[in-house]
């Protein structure tokens, strides 16, 4: 018989008046109903509350409401295709149960911020599968939406900080990576495409060497505080609680948002306006976005940076570059995110030129993910003024 898997855990309230009342409630009144590890998925969007809310009614989502937060349902299968990269980032799968694409029911805790952006999912179901085939897709795959990724810089900075606020923290395991083809600077090997997992109470160290002679980048960061709390960080913006305190892990969650926001805030203001100049004819005006590289970014690396960006579903059209002072342009179309942009690079900067009336904010922040990931793991957003 196929087994029923339970829903999300229960709240003692039927009204929230803000985030930080619920999540004062599951520290403190709900934490007994919450079953095994809490799972946060974190999300940045472009769109209004009810816009988002009728994107999730589109995607078959139910939406309850508990005042400043949403419980939201929807049934999945397993048949269909799972997303391709998916953004739990695990490393082993859990051992898949036959459940021949019979129908679940995924559940979640939504919490819509309208003026950042910020959107949260708290669940404590079944690992992997409910927030693979829901909330994963709708972030990865959605325009205007995707998850609040964590590069290696900004992962450096929170590590730091939580070993700077907690004196007694440790890495107890992680898994790194490093693409194929990367630029990152790498001691041992550069060529060499490698998957990194290690267990031990030297973490924190064992990482730094790790990245500084394989080249690797951080995939997810497990933290143990004694006596308090241990808890999990991906870099694609979900975060989990294994044991202890969730003020501790909420703490940290928070952390991270901050930082990530000042990247969307570099992008905010590079919106797409339509200046109207008569009443019959406006113009559009698209201001770049600029990431700025902390390396130099050198002729004979643009071929493979072309290779790479077709890999991840970038379309190239009309690109060309000169040697020299270093000068790169294209117009690109993003695949996945359904958007075209501009982009224009010198050896020391990318910059972005929106060229669709509407904002894509999900296309630009996987551009600077890709940015990130495969040319320069310390590039920064900077504001055009």
């Amino acid at each position: 018989s196929q087994a029923t898997i339970m829903g999300v855990f229960e709240v003692e309230q039927s009204s929230f008046d803000d985030l930080a009342s619920f999540n004062h409630h599951l520290a403190d009144g709900a934490r007994e109903n919450i079953s095994s590890d809490l799972y946060i998925v974190a999300g940045l969007s472009q769109f209004s509350q009810q816009e988002f809310f009728e994107i999730l009614t589109q995607r078959g989502y139910t939406i309850e409401d508990f005042g400043a937060i949403q419980k939201i349902s929807r049934t999945y299968t397993t048949s269909g295709d799972a997303p391709d990269d998916i953004i739990l980032e695990e490393e082993e799968e859990e051992a898949e149960e036959e459940d021949n694409g019979s129908e679940r029911v995924a559940e979640f805790y939504l919490y819509y911020d309208e003026e950042s952006g910020v959107t949260l999912f708290y669940t404590d179901q079944r690992k992997t599968k409910e927030i693979k085939y829901t909330v994963a897709k709708l972030l990865d795959g959605e325009r205007g939406l995707h998850y609040l990724y964590i590069g290696p810089g900004l992962f450096r900075d929170i590590r730091r900080e939580i070993i700077r606020n907690e004196e007694i923290a440790e890495i107890t395991k992680f898994v790194a990576d490093r693409l194929e083809d990367s630029d990152y600077p790498c001691r041992i090997r550069p060529d060499v495409e490698r998957t990194i997992q290690y267990y031990g109470d030297d973490g924190i160290e064992a990482l730094e060497e790790m990245e500084e002679n394989y080249g690797v980048r951080p995939r997810n960061i497990t933290f143990n505080v004694p006596n308090q709390a241990k808890f999990r960080i991906t870099r694609k913006g979900v975060f989990s609680l294994g044991r202890g305190d969730l003020t501790t892990l909420f703490e940290y969650v928070e952390l991270c948002i901050e930082k990530a926001l000042e990247i969307k805030e570099a992008y905010g203001e590079s919106e797409f306006q339509m200046l109207a100049t008569t009443e019959t004819l406006s113009v559009p005006t698209s201001e770049p976005a600029s990431i700025e590289l902390s390396g130099q970014l050198e002729y004979s690396e643009v071929e493979k940076v072309k290779s790479r960006m077709n890999e991840e579903g970038y379309l190239l059209v009309d690109s060309f570059q000169q040697e020299g002072s270093l000068y790169f342009s294209s117009k690109v179309m993003d695949t996945k995110k359904k958007n075209k942009f501009r982009i224009k690079a010198s050896e020391d900067e990318i910059r972005v030129f929106p060229q669709e009336t509407d904002d894509n904010l999900g296309s630009f922040l996987r551009f600077h993910e890709f940015v990130q990931s495969n040319i320069d793991p310390d590039a920064s957003v900077v504001v055009e003024t």
